[in-house]
């Protein structure tokens, strides 16, 4: 199952098979994801999308470097890359235009630009296109999944299509099918959190010669409103709905008249879409039942002031896919699929938190907080570590994930944190680390040192199993371990201030634990004896559970 199985032709609308590995159900950016990742280890897939074809309309439009390391992860950076604008500044004003904060983050650690902004759109025909690569991979455009029932062997889906009723028997289903996930509902879950009194009216334009280069937050207790550069002569507003306003009254051609006034002549501006929202932090009690999981929004929803509403979702495909994977291939067993809500929920609920708490930078309407706000800052920037500190994205944290039977159990800060990607050089030739990596590949890197010393003979001979990557950076190897030479004092730096001279890398790139040949690994026990797919418990086990979705 590790290798990947090449298609050609267009996937889409290729109807509903009967029989899968795995069933995506939605069609979005993170359904898709998963979709190729899962494609790129030859897992049989069939992506179920209630709607006609992918959503035209840009909604998402901050990316974060995890997200494009993933995209480079399956092979698709390259189609994305002239659609990106990378490393925007990011600026909070208050009323009198004095500067709160501003964030400029310095190309990431990952390798990739750390923020910016992209159009959605142009993201998802990317992923749709990649698709065709695999021919274990079909997605179905009209076709709305209406009822699930599972037992210990598999996942029965009843699906509305153009070519009337069908029945899909599935290994697992993940849903990805957005906020209002009918089959979060199905399977017993629920959000818990809140939902902001405030509602926003989001207005994505095109204006030639905008001139907007950075995202900016206008902190004006009279109405906040958020400015971001987009795509080509694109540009988005977002305006808070204030007391006594309702929806139609803002949606009004002549109130987005008077509220682009300040920013653009409304000759100049040609409307592609305008929604009024309201913000969601929630998150999902559980991720999982029995053979069926939540991915993206259908897990949890957060406000858009952190950036990390698409990018969770990219997070959730990626901690899942290559545990899917494995499964299937019979790597390991069905029961390290518990990990997947360990690791990720806890960090979810974080960034919801984070992003709350930025929102309550910006929001205030009383001029009153909004004083004492001001004031704060005023105090806090006479401070030049804390103009750093902010300058450099200190106030978002760094990808990590939390302990599971996935990781090492010691008490170690590197543990859960993802790998830094410098530049490094082979013998033929230079690139990001990730270039010498597989998409599904483990990974036994050492820095001054040959790896292969550092690991029992156990944990040799999994990784063996598994198709690891051995590699040493800076240091002498021996024929099986690739040799790589890197001067980033970034990632050198890191390396010395993390006394690493040996890490195990899981797939999505996030480090296990250290290496030591003085004791068998703990996050390889899951997959010391594993020869065949486990069936997992489920909760929900023969039910049938009525679902509408896509």
């Amino acid at each position: 199952m590790g290798e990947c199985r090449m298609g050609t032709g267009n996937v889409a609308d290729t109807g509903v098979p009967a029989g899968c590995e795995v069933a995506i159900i939605g069609a979005g950016p993170v359904g898709l994801m998963l979709a190729n990742l899962l494609g790129a280890a030859g897992v049989d897939v069939a992506v179920l999308e209630r709607n006609e074809g992918l959503v035209p309309l840009p909604r998402a439009i901050a990316y974060d470097a995890e997200t494009l390391r993933l995209f480079a992860q399956v092979g698709l950076f390259d189609t994305i890359a002239d659609g990106l604008i990378q490393d925007p500044s990011v600026v909070y004003f208050n009323a009198r235009r004095t500067k709160l904060m501003e964030m400029k983050p310095p190309r990431g650690v990952f390798g990739h630009s750390a923020l910016g902004t992209f159009y959605q759109p142009n993201f998802e025909r990317a992923l749709l296109t990649g698709l065709e690569r695999f021919a274990s991979v079909r997605v179905a455009f009209n076709s709305n999944v209406t009822g699930l029932a599972q037992d210990s062997r598999g996942v029965d889906l009843r699906v509305d299509s153009p070519d009337g009723p069908r029945r899909l028997s599935a290994q697992f289903v993940v849903a990805c099918d957005g906020g209002t996930s009918a089959t979060r509902e199905s399977i017993g879950a629920r959000m818990v959190g809140s939902t902001y009194v405030e509602r926003w009216l989001v207005i994505d334009a095109k204006i030639e010669n905008h001139g907007v280069d950075n995202i900016t937050f206008f902190c004006d207790p009279r109405r906040p409103v958020v400015q971001l550069p987009a795509v080509g002569s694109r540009v988005r507003w977002e305006f808070m709905q204030l007391p006594g306003e309702s929806a139609d009254t803002l949606m009004r051609d002549d109130t987005i008249r008077t509220l682009l006034a300040p920013f653009a002549k409304a000759s100049a501006v040609t409307i592609e879409r305008r929604a009024v929202y309201a913000f969601h932090a929630r998150v999902a009690d559980t991720w999982r039942n029995g053979r069926i999981f939540l991915a993206g929004d259908a897990a949890h929803l957060m406000p858009p002031f952190a950036g990390q509403g698409m990018n969770g979702g990219m997070k959730d495909a990626a901690n899942l896919g290559w545990k899917l994977a494995a499964v299937i291939a019979g790597s390991a067993g069905a029961d390290i699929l518990d990990s997947y809500e360990t690791e990720r929920a806890q960090n979810v609920r974080a960034m919801v938190s984070l992003s709350r708490r930025l929102g309550a930078v910006i929001m205030p309407t009383n001029r009153a907080v909004a004083g004492l706000r001001d004031a704060a800052f005023a105090c806090l920037n006479l401070s030049s570590g804390f103009r750093a500190f902010v300058r450099r994205g200190g106030v978002l944290p760094p990808p990590n994930i939390s302990r599971s039977a996935l990781t090492g159990r010691a008490r170690d800060a590197l543990v859960g944190q993802m790998l830094p990607q410098p530049e490094v050089s082979a013998a033929d030739g230079a690139a990001p680390l990730d270039r010498w990596i597989g998409c599904h590949q483990w990974l036994a890197l050492g820095i001054g040192a040959d790896p292969a010393a550092a690991l029992s003979r156990r944990d040799r001979a999994i990784l063996d199993r598994l198709g690891a990557r051995l590699a040493s950076i800076n240091g002498r190897a021996d024929a099986a371990t690739l040799s790589l030479a890197c001067c980033d004092q970034s990632f050198l730096h890191w390396a010395k201030r993390n006394r690493v001279s040996g890490v195990l890398v899981r797939p999505d790139r996030f480090i296990a634990e250290r290496l030591d040949p003085r004791a068998n690994l703990q996050s390889l026990d899951p997959f010391a004896g594993a020869t065949a797919v486990a069936a997992p418990e489920s909760t929900g086990a023969g039910r049938d559970i009525p679902a509408t979705a896509g």
